[in-house]
């Protein structure tokens, strides 16, 4: 069976450097900082050239999300861990950590998305939200299904667990 071309939208990993961080200080060190300690209590790093985010926390954990790729996701952390580094607020480089891939694919088919709650045990309410929402187990993985044939996953951490829930939907809507 020939899979559907794959659209990562969005990539979510986190790090932890395991060090208080002092977000005044960093604020006017980083380049395309934003710090409102009155709001959300982190600083947002976004720079020009991207879509991205990364967020530093006073904890020392370090988020990113709009990435179109792990790699690219794992790169935006680990390029702010070593600012960090450089500037002398940690000495380490730990692992990122992939939480969520978000991505779509295009099955070119209509779906009775009541047919797919009453077979699946999907949650399906038009009057709610237009599509299916179909959570499985194996690999843990939300797909949000349209009537269209278009189907978002979500929930997935790594290309692996991706691919085998894509095969997965192809099998059983197919």
């Amino acid at each position: 069976m020939k899979l559907p071309e794959v659209n990562i939208v969005n990539v979510v990993g986190s790090c932890d450097i395991e060090t208080q961080i002092d977000l005044e200080k960093i604020y006017h060190l980083i380049e395309y900082a934003d710090y409102d300690p009155d709001g959300y209590h982190c600083i947002y790093i976004r720079r020009p050239e991207t879509k991205r985010i990364v967020t530093i926390f006073k904890s020392g954990k370090i988020n990113t999300a709009g990435s179109k790729s792990v790699e690219e996701a794992k790169t935006a952390v680990l390029e702010i861990v070593d600012e960090l580094n450089n500037l002398g607020f940690t000495n380490n480089r730990p692992e990122v950590r992939i939480y969520n891939i978000v991505s779509n694919i295009a099955l070119n088919k209509e779906f009775n998305l009541e047919e797919i709650s009453e077979k699946f045990g999907a949650e399906y309410e038009p009057e709610q939200f237009p599509g299916a929402v179909l959570k499985i187990t194996d690999p843990k993985t939300t797909f949000l299904i349209f009537k269209s044939g278009k189907v978002i996953i979500n929930g997935v951490n790594s290309i692996e667990n991706l691919e085998n829930s894509v095969r997965w939907i192809c099998e059983n809507l197919n």
